[in-house]
C-alpha cells in the first residue's frame, strides 16, 4: 500500500513537473491530479511519525522544481505556474504537519 501511494505520488509530480521543465505548458488536470496525491498522502500518514524517504524527496524538490520552471514562461502563465507552486508547497506542509 505505501509502495503504490509513494508511486502514484512520483508519477503525479513526474505528469506536472516535466512538461513544465520541457516548455510544454501549464496543464491544469495535471496539477489537480498532484495535488489529490498529495493529499491522500496526507489522509494517509495523519497518524503516523515518519514518511517514506522517497516520498520526503518528492514533495521536497516540488516547490524548488516547479518555480525553477516558471522563469521559462511569460505574463500570466508564469504567474500561474508561481501560484501553483505555492499551493503545492502549502499542500506539502498540510501533508507533512
Amino acid at each position: 500500500m505505501e509502495a503504490d501511494l509513494v508511486s502514484r505520488l512520483d508519477e503525479a509530480a513526474t505528469r506536472f513537473v516535466i512538461p513544465l521543465r520541457m516548455n510544454e505548458g501549464f496543464d491544469e488536470q495535471a496539477l489537480l491530479r498532484l495535488q489529490e496525491e498529495i493529499d491522500g498522502c496526507r489522509t494517509a500518514w495523519r497518524n503516523e511519525t515518519c514518511v517514506p524517504k522517497r516520498a520526503a524527496l518528492i514533495l521536497a524538490e516540488l516547490h524548488p522544481a516547479i518555480e525553477a520552471c516558471a522563469w521559462l514562461y511569460d505574463g500570466d502563465v508564469r504567474q500561474r505556474i508561481q501560484e501553483a507552486g505555492l499551493l503545492v508547497s502549502e499542500a506539502v506542509v498540510e501533508a507533512l504537519d
